[in-house]
C-alpha cells in the first residue's frame, strides 16, 4: 500500500509519521511474500507498539488543539487499533511466530491506512491554520 497525496492531512508531521507506517507496512508485506517474515516480526510488532503510542498521542492532541469536530472519534479509532496491536504483540510472545497471522495483521494495518486516515485523518486539513 502506498502513500498518496488523497492522504495528506495538511499537517506535515502527521503526514511524515503516516508515510512512516505505510512504508513499515509495504516493507514488511513485501519481506513476508519474499518468505522472510519471520526474522523480523518481532521488529515489527515492536514498531508497530511503540508507533501507535507515539504517533497516535501527537495526532490526538493536534485535533484537539485545532478543535477538530472528529478529534473524539479519532481517539476512539485510536484505542481500537492499539488494542489490535496489544493483543497480536501479547499472541507473538505466547505463540511466537504465525505467518497466516502476519499477513492477517498486514492486511488490517493495510485496511486501517486507507479507511481511517482516508476517512477521519484528514479531516484536519478542514482546521490545520
Amino acid at each position: 500500500m502506498k502513500w498518496t497525496e488523497a492522504y495528506a492531512t495538511g499537517n506535515e508531521q502527521v503526514d511524515e509519521q503516516h508515510k512512516t507506517l505505510f512504508l513499515a507496512s509495504e516493507h514488511y508485506r513485501e519481506a513476508l511474500e519474499a518468505g522472510h517474515g519471520e526474522g523480523g516480526y518481532d521488529l515489527f510488532v515492536e514498531f508497530l507498539s511503540s508507533y501507535a503510542k507515539i504517533h497516535f498521542s501527537f495526532e490526538e492532541e493536534c485535533m484537539l488543539a485545532r478543535h477538530c469536530p472528529i478529534a473524539n472519534q479519532n481517539k476512539q479509532e485510536h484505542c481500537a487499533f492499539a488494542k489490535l496491536i496489544d493483543k497480536e504483540v501479547a499472541r507473538f510472545h505466547r505463540d511466537g511466530f504465525d505467518r497466516r497471522m502476519a499477513f492477517v495483521l498486514v492486511d488490517k494495518i493495510d485496511h486501517w491506512l486507507d479507511s481511517h486516515i482516508a476517512r477521519v485523518d484528514v479531516q484536519l486539513k478542514s482546521v490545520t491554520p
